[in-house]
């Protein structure tokens, strides 16, 4: 009898350790999509700082990736035509807590915005689109010529 009550406890115990997390899982901030239109946008990943604990070393890791300025990312000319009172979808892997939009013109921010919806200019700018998550920061970056 005490056999088969250790063997049980044994079972529950077992049972309840879950599979352990993958050191790799969440390394880098979520990906992201743009869509307006139903016309997916390509975007850019720029700049990130991001946290991650590391299951093999038992560690929180810290990784800061520094990338050239949105208007290098990206060029102007390669500015995809959309129209901003058609659908917008910003879908991210992992929704962020926060999302500002910054609208870039010769090398300088010309306005910030909380939605791409927002958007009152028209022309073409660089988008850069900074999300926060408890984990980090990440930017993203595309161009658009706005209708």
């Amino acid at each position: 009898m005490r056999i088969g009550f250790i063997l049980v406890l044994l079972l529950l115990v077992a049972g309840c350790v879950g599979k352990p997390a993958s050191p790799n899982q969440n390394m880098e901030p979520p990906a992201v999509q743009l869509t307006i239109a139903d016309e997916q946008i390509k975007t850019y990943r720029g700049t990130y700082s991001w946290s991650y604990f590391d299951v093999s070393s038992g560690q929180t890791t810290n990784v800061m990736a520094d990338h050239a300025p949105p208007y290098e990312i990206v060029a102007i000319d390669q500015s995809a035509n959309v129209n901003l009172a058609a659908p917008i979808s910003l879908h991210f892997t992992k929704e962020p807590t926060e999302v500002e939009i910054n609208l870039w013109r010769n090398q300088a921010i010309v306005e910030t915005y909380s939605s791409l919806e927002e958007i009152e200019e028209k022309g073409a700018y660089i988008i850069e689109i900074v999300a926060t998550w408890k984990e980090g920061t990440a930017t993203y970056v595309t161009a658009l010529d706005i209708k």
